[in-house]
């Protein structure tokens, strides 16, 4: 399940705002039917922040409430976790994570309707 969800991190989050800069391929559709929970061929803002939600948890190795390097480094590159890490400690909070993922969410719904198809 671990792999499941670091997959889909990697595909969703880093595939959009973080690592486009580094030519990251786009969202791929498969990841999205594993987000899109009411199965109406889309993943709302909210199936897509409940999901990394949940991903943030199960990345979260030791239970600290933080992903320091060595839990993302599957993942990310130094770049992105330093990209990430906002307040430069060394390590990414729930609220760094979430706000970097929902700023993705928002890069990837090139629509503006709150929808990724």
């Amino acid at each position: 399940m671990r792999k499941m969800i670091m997959a889909a991190a990697c595909g969703i989050v880093f595939g959009t705002g973080l690592a486009a800069a580094q030519q990251a391929p786009a969202i791929h559709e498969g990841h999205l039917d594993q987000i899109d929970t009411n199965k109406d061929g889309g993943v709302s803002r909210a199936e897509y922040q409940a999901f990394m939600t949940a991903a943030f948890a199960k990345l979260d190795a030791n239970g600290d409430g933080f992903l320091g390097q060595n839990e993302l480094s599957q993942i990310t590159t130094a770049a992105q976790f330093a990209s990430m890490d906002a307040n430069g400690d060394g390590r990414v909070s729930r609220d760094e994570f979430m706000n970097q993922v929902m700023a993705d969410f928002a890069t990837a719904d090139r629509g503006g309707d709150g929808h990724l198809r």
